[in-house]
């Protein structure tokens, strides 16, 4: 506990690179009292609306709460999402400078209806998503890197958060490897669940949950599995990536 609370008086504002898929988030909030006449289909009674920072842009809220200066670098559409997602940023006081529009591709929204039955208990009643998987054009993809590369010096981590939308292309991210560890800055990486996870080798670590990381290492493992079970995956990954370390969350077990 001492060690825990001399980090923490010792804890000072520092400079985070966030590259990855940047959404918005929006709440659809109402009362689903009844079903239409058509069909046993719930009918929602909007009240309110609500967006917020989703995807990679969470993250960025995360880390502007623990006092860091934030730079993005992802991808919106030209469209009032986007603008939305960027003022949302400037509000928060995270730079957006780095994020760059794309005409071709929507801005990643994901609209979630949330109900109430009898003004009680919201429940999620839907989600509708709008979203491009397609990789981002390689001029896009070299405005996004010569922005990231203008803001790595001093930055003390750079985190890739990738919800395999697109942004996060092999490409990208070797690149992004090789620019901060040249600067010798740690890469964190929080991966999608994909089956092949080499355009990730050579970063500091990666944060693959259970499922991703027997996924990612072709490694069939029991769901009931204990957290040690899961520790020759691990190195696995750790090895065939040159990771520096690797971190498997598992739930309600914590993690590795």
């Amino acid at each position: 506990m001492n060690t825990l609370l001399d980090t923490l008086a010792r804890w000072r504002p520092f400079k985070a690179l966030v590259v990855g898929d940047f959404m918005l988030d929006q709440l659809v909030y109402g009362n689903a009292d009844r079903l239409t006449p058509e069909a046993p289909v719930p009918v929602l009674h909007v009240q309110r609306e609500e967006s917020r920072p989703g995807g990679a842009a969470n993250v960025c809220l995360d880390l502007a709460a623990m006092h860091a200066s934030v730079e993005t670098f992802g991808i919106v559409g030209s469209d009032a999402a986007g603008q939305a997602l960027r003022q949302l940023l400037a509000d928060a006081g995270i730079s957006a400078a780095g994020i760059v529009e794309d005409a071709a591709r929507p801005t990643t929204i994901k609209r979630s209806l949330i109900g109430m039955a009898q003004h009680r208990h919201p429940q999620r009643m839907f989600r509708v998503d709008y979203e491009s998987k397609d990789a981002i054009p390689a001029e896009v993809a070299d405005r996004l890197l010569a922005s990231f590369e203008r803001a790595l010096a001093g930055a003390s981590v750079v985190c890739i958060e990738d919800y395999n939308k697109g942004v996060c292309s092999e490409r990208v991210c070797q690149e992004v490897i090789r620019l901060a560890r040249r600067a010798g800055v740690p890469v964190l990486i929080d991966p999608a669940a994909i089956g092949d996870y080499t355009k990730y080798r050579g970063a500091t670590t990666i944060t693959p949950n259970r499922a991703e990381a027997a996924l990612a290492a072709g490694v069939k493992i029991a769901p009931d599995a204990t957290p040690i079970e899961h520790a020759d995956l691990a190195k696995k990954l750790l090895r065939d990536l040159d990771l520096e370390t690797i971190v498997v969350t598992l739930d309600r077990h914590g993690a590795l």
